[in-house]
């Protein structure tokens, strides 16, 4: 992606998830169960790496968290999370405080599951 990507407001939800589940609701209730895990263990080791200054290791929990986006059918959060993920790997961290937009929406949703 070039030039300068930036936050876009979108909101998740569980339509993937419900297509995957069909009619096989303890699927879907597993399904949203291991991802609220999920999302859980890598917003805090996220916040964690940037916390310490560290791009890097962030860059790599921002690659695990893309997919959750995407999930939740939110596109421009992980065309984002793309472009921020590789900003992280040279050290830029700027985009941050964007990234937490998405997260704590994401974190938001995930409470109502």
């Amino acid at each position: 992606m070039n030039g300068k990507v930036k936050y876009v407001e979108e909101f998740p939800d569980k339509n993937y998830i419900s297509e995957l589940g069909g009619t096989d609701f303890d699927f879907e209730r597993q399904f949203t169960v291991l991802l609220k895990r999920e999302f859980a263990s890598q917003l805090g080791l996220y916040l964690y790496h940037i916390k310490k200054d560290e791009p890097r290791a962030a860059a790599e929990v921002v690659n695990k968290i893309k997919y959750k986006f995407s999930i939740l059918g939110m596109k421009n959060a992980f065309k984002f999370s793309e472009y921020y993920e590789e900003q992280l790997h040279v050290g830029d961290m700027e985009l941050d405080e964007d990234f937490k937009k998405y997260l704590r929406k994401v974190n938001e949703f995930l409470k109502t599951l």
